[in-house]
């Protein structure tokens, strides 16, 4: 869906009375966390976004020793770290933000004054630096808005590639290879994240896997890989944190993969191998709006 589109949307929809919309795990992070030292430059070279850790809404962290070190990474992209966005957050944030908030690159070299803070605290302290830096000031709105609801088509029953991930496994050694594509088996083991990869025998294919994540993060991804244009949410009622293997693409590699076949593909594996559908529904999401923020940061 185009911005403009998105933004009508957003405009048009219903908004729900005002209500606490602070996330459980911001809550469980801490209320307000700051970098002890911070630098922040911009960056208009052409190399490509990285930082030394993952900046996505995954709970897949390794520790940094409280060091957060990005290259030529946007604002939008910080702020989805920051505030833990999911695909259809940001696509409403992007919406209704200045144009340069997701062209504009910025370098930070930041360090916490914690030894070993957890990736959701680090999201607090980003927060905290786009607040001082860049004047950044938000609010949240509910509306009620057209979302895809991930729903299991027998209700209670999984499908294949979808298994409950032990909850005496901290480490995912345990986690099950899938009979059906053994070559997950060979799949390095990493808690908390999707991971996708190609598929040598099928090039045309991709091939997403997790280990010990919970199906929000499944949701919060699918919006974009398929590309639905609309919120996704977990209504599987499944809960705790699954192991999953969703390989998807044409059946011939010399099919095309536009955006519609593209949403086709990625639902009929959802439903052969997961034992889910979206079904089209509205619901209350919760959006993320700028009030204010400056182009550029303030002085180091």
């Amino acid at each position: 869906m185009q911005r403009t589109a998105l933004a009508l949307l957003l405009l048009g929809a219903c908004r729900l009375p005002a209500q606490s919309t602070t996330p459980d795990w911001q809550t469980a992070a801490g209320t307000h966390l700051s970098f002890e030292v911070a630098t922040i430059k911009p960056n208009t070279s052409d190399e490509p976004a990285h930082g030394n850790f993952t900046l996505g809404p995954g709970d897949a962290y390794t520790n940094t020793g409280g060091r957060f070190l990005t290259k030529n990474i946007s604002l939008l992209d910080y702020i989805r770290f920051a505030w833990k966005l999911t695909d259809g957050q940001v696509a409403l944030l992007e919406a209704s933000a200045p144009k340069w908030v997701s062209t504009a690159g910025f370098d930070i070299e930041a360090k916490s004054d914690l030894p070993n803070p957890t990736k959701d605290q680090m999201r607090l302290m980003v927060q905290s630096l786009l607040a001082d830096r860049f004047a950044l000031h938000t609010h949240t709105e509910t509306h009620e808005l057209p979302a895809l609801a991930m729903v299991l088509i027998t209700p209670g029953k999984p499908g294949p590639e979808l298994h409950p991930h032990s909850p005496t496994d901290n480490t995912c050694s345990g986690a099950a290879p899938s009979p059906n594509q053994p070559s997950i088996a060979s799949t390095p083991n990493f808690c908390g994240s999707l991971r996708s990869n190609g598929v040598a025998s099928s090039p045309s294919h991709v091939r997403i896997t997790g280990q010990k994540v919970p199906l929000t993060l499944l949701a919060a991804q699918l919006g974009q890989m398929g590309g639905f244009g609309r919120p996704i949410l977990d209504q599987t009622g499944l809960t705790g944190t699954v192991d999953l293997t969703l390989e998807w693409g044409p059946d011939s590699d010399t099919e095309p993969m536009d955006s519609n076949s593209r949403q086709t593909y990625m639902q009929r594996a959802l439903r052969d191998q997961l034992g889910i559908k979206l079904d089209p529904r509205t619901a209350p999401v919760t959006v993320l709006l700028i009030d204010h923020i400056n182009p550029q940061p303030s002085a180091n």
